[in-house]
């Protein structure tokens, strides 16, 4: 096949190598009027609303010779002109019947495109419609005459017989793997053998995203048509241009909800299979289009897929407080985690979230012996992943303080309900408050002379006892204690709670009401209120409580949901491990569900073990 700049002997242009179509599999010899040779013109790439079509160029087709190859029939009959029959010479023609010929070269969720023309007529216009078959039937989407300038017949010099139709409202991915285009009366259109489904500039997509997070593993972001909010984008992720994954941009998206970005349900999150050297290579790119979504402003390079490590490096405490939600009733010797367990925990540092990497959960971290010296085995770059709550009532040296103002941690958690020691003694049950004031004092000193101290946040349980004392304690944490910030809670109300307990201390609705107003002027992320869920919040309190129903025998068990991101895990003093994600169900409660349980310590690779389970 030549380039197009040379001539027969009998003075007709042959055509270019086409890359769609017809063209890949003929070699269209075309006679221009005049035996003038003449320039393709160039087509912008515009909406067809815009493009006045000029009539069809003035072609005819001459009789070529071609090799004996089995091409020749087709080539005969598509492009040959009829020859009259003498046999008819004086009588009036007959109408042949319609030779249809053409392809379907694109096909996206968006449109369809590609050309129809009648052999037996080269200068009619054929009527197409575009077809979605079904189970029961069949659906027109579309109607209309195969009469525009197609690109690839236009690059033969052939014009007047392409269509181009957009879909509204756009299709999925299966149905459009489904549609068909056919002239009205006749049979399905061939596919072009490079029929493509990307979708043509001449669709008015507006596509508006971004990329949040890229690091070596991962990537996420989200991705929406804001012509269509209803669409769910489908993309590509490539790496040094070569396509290495694929997803669906169709995550609900908390920040989208609250700025009113269509249903929210417009983010993706993907997990690469082998780590890549270089993330600044990875792109995503929305399919059927040509846009690479950008990177955010604040781009996030760090996979954390954990939000948080719960884990405990003792199994007891030094104080037995009422409302603890650990029973304590069968702990009778203390154990401490050991040294090669921790070295096994702290290989998940680098996948939490910042401030999530707790050294105590349910117990005191200050009885471990070890305390400082695990602090100080985490590498400086992770160190603001770690936090632990501490009670502070157990006397600690001056050298214990001071290395806690240069540890890095990110912060620390004071729990304390009351400044009025009879009230702060009763709840903190064997505790001093002489000695959680020494403490207490050390520990702000330490943090304002330090040249890397952990934030300090305080954790109050709010009851009738401490009600009215909280509003003050608040002004004072934020005023003069250092407070990054101050939670007010309710109880995890657990079984082994005293009843007694219950009836004295817990909040009426109305106390909660009360509270609820005397914090509202405080900004919300400096003090925290957790209220009780709706259920739990009555007028009286609730003592006898019925036991939660049994499930009947012959139950079927419900689908264990896949794991979802991110993950949360909590880890023993023994190396037990606890895999689970958490996730508001349809009735609003939170569901919470195990993936994994094993050992810390047979893990061999922490980022390997997320990665698979998030797959």
């Amino acid at each position: 096949m030549t380039d197009g700049s040379e001539h027969s002997p009998v003075g007709i242009r042959r055509s270019r190598p086409i890359q769609h179509g017809l063209a890949q599999a003929l070699v269209v010899c075309i006679a221009l009027t005049g035996r003038k040779q003449r320039e393709t013109p160039h087509v912008p790439a515009i909406h067809p609303a815009q493009i006045a079509y000029p009539s069809p160029p003035q072609v005819c087709y001459s009789p070529v010779t071609f090799p004996e190859t089995p091409m020749r029939a087709t080539l005969s009959r598509w492009f040959a002109p009829r020859q009259p029959d003498p046999a008819a010479a004086g009588h009036p023609a007959a109408l042949p019947a319609p030779l249809h010929q053409g392809y379907l070269d694109e096909r996206s969720t968006h449109h369809v495109r590609g050309w129809l023309r009648d052999g037996n007529d080269p200068a009619a216009r054929v009527a197409y419609e575009v077809v979605l078959p079904g189970d029961v039937g069949e659906r027109i989407l579309a109607r209309g005459t195969a009469d525009l300038t197609n690109p690839i017949l236009h690059a033969i010099g052939v014009g007047g017989h392409g269509f181009l139709a957009l879909l509204d409202p756009p299709l999925d991915r299966a149905a459009r793997d489904r549609v068909l285009v056919r002239p009205v009366g006749g049979a399905a259109l061939e596919h072009a053998p490079a029929l493509t489904a990307r979708r043509p500039e001449a669709v008015p997509a507006r596509i508006v995203g971004y990329v949040d997070e890229r690091s070596p593993r991962h990537l996420a972001g989200w991705a929406w048509n804001e012509a269509d909010p209803a669409e769910r984008l489908h993309f590509d992720v490539l790496h040094d241009g070569q396509v290495i994954a694929a997803g669906v941009a169709a995550d609900h998206c908390d920040p989208l909800a609250k700025l009113g970005i269509g249903d929210a349900r417009y983010a993706f999150r993907v997990l690469l299979d082998h780590p890549v050297a270089d993330p600044a290579t990875l792109q995503v790119r929305i399919q059927d289009t040509p846009v690479t979504l950008p990177i955010a402003p604040l781009l996030q390079t760090r996979f954390e897929p954990i939000s948080h490590v719960a884990m405990d490096i003792v199994n007891n405490c030094n104080l037995r407080c009422p409302f603890c939600t650990f029973d304590y009733e069968g702990v009778r010797t203390t154990k401490f985690m050991p040294d090669d367990t921790f070295q096994s925990a702290i290989r998940l540092l680098p996948y939490v979230t910042e401030g999530n990497f707790w050294l105590s959960c349910l117990h005191e971290a200050t009885i471990h012996p070890e305390l400082l010296r695990f602090i100080d085995l985490v590498p400086r770059e992770y160190r603001d992943r770690l936090m632990y709550t501490t009670n502070l009532a157990k006397r600690m040296p001056d050298a214990y303080f001071a290395q806690l103002g240069e540890s890095g941690m990110h912060h620390l958690n004071i729990s304390v309900e009351s400044l009025q020691p009879e009230i702060y003694e009763r709840l903190r049950k064997g505790a001093r408050f002489r000695v959680f004031q020494e403490n207490w004092a050390k520990l702000l000193d330490a943090c304002r002379a330090g040249s890397a101290p952990p934030r300090i946040r305080y954790n109050m349980m709010a009851y009738r006892s401490n009600l009215h004392e909280i509003p003050g304690l608040v002004e004072l944490f934020l005023a003069e204690k250092l407070a990054w910030q101050v939670e007010v809670r309710y109880t995890f109300d657990e079984p082994h709670i005293p009843d007694s307990f219950r009836k004295s201390e817990y909040l009426a609705d109305a106390d909660w009401t009360w509270l609820e107003a005397q914090l509202a002027h405080h900004d919300p992320k400096r003090v925290v209120l957790v209220l009780p869920p709706p259920e739990k919040r009555t007028e009286t309190v609730p003592i006898n409580r019925d036991p939660a129903p049994v499930p009947a025998a012959d139950a079927p068990a419900p689908p264990k949901p896949r794991p979802s991101y991110p993950l949360g895990m909590r880890l023993d003093w023994d190396g037990s491990l606890t895999v689970y994600s958490e996730a508001i169900g349809p009735d609003g409660n939170l569901l919470h569900t195990n993936h994994a349980e094993l050992n810390i310590r047979d893990v061999a690779d922490p980022g390997v073990l997320v990665a698979d389970l998030l797959r």
